[in-house]
């Protein structure tokens, strides 16, 4: 028989933000608040800059042709989070998202540059971002 397990709040019993998940295996522990994502953004930067869905972004700026301003709702505790992230276009030549040579990567913000495979800034219709770090 199955078991449901509704809830609306988990806390830790000896740190109210820390749960530790067992691997599999039961070998190993993960600690939950750490696997997750703390922010993420799918947005487009061809003709109108638009968020087409977000968690924990609170603005995005058209910085310039292929540059797009990212800034977080609730900052992160520091500069150390980790950023992945793609764009696409709507013709066969590629695209490359990375964090833009200027970052200047706050725990409140970044930049990322989008380029063809070419090397020339690009707007693209598709780019995602996903933030993993510990939060303020």
């Amino acid at each position: 028989m199955a078991s449901v397990l509704k809830v609306d709040t988990i806390t830790g019993v000896t740190t109210a933000g820390s749960i530790s998940v067992t691997g599999e295996g039961n070998s190993t522990t993960t600690n939950l608040q750490q696997g997750l994502t703390k922010a993420w953004l799918s947005c487009e930067n061809e003709g109108t800059l638009s968020i087409h869905g977000s968690i924990n972004i609170s603005s995005i700026s058209d910085d310039a042709t292929g540059r797009i301003g990212i800034t977080i709702n609730n900052n992160f505790a520091n500069n150390d989070y980790s950023i992945s992230g793609i764009a696409g276009g709507n013709s066969n030549s590629d695209r490359n998202l990375a964090l833009g040579d200027d970052a200047n990567l706050t725990a409140g913000g970044f930049v990322v540059d989008i380029k063809n495979s070419s090397g020339t800034a690009a707007d693209v219709p598709y780019a995602s971002s996903t933030i993993h770090g510990d939060l303020a």
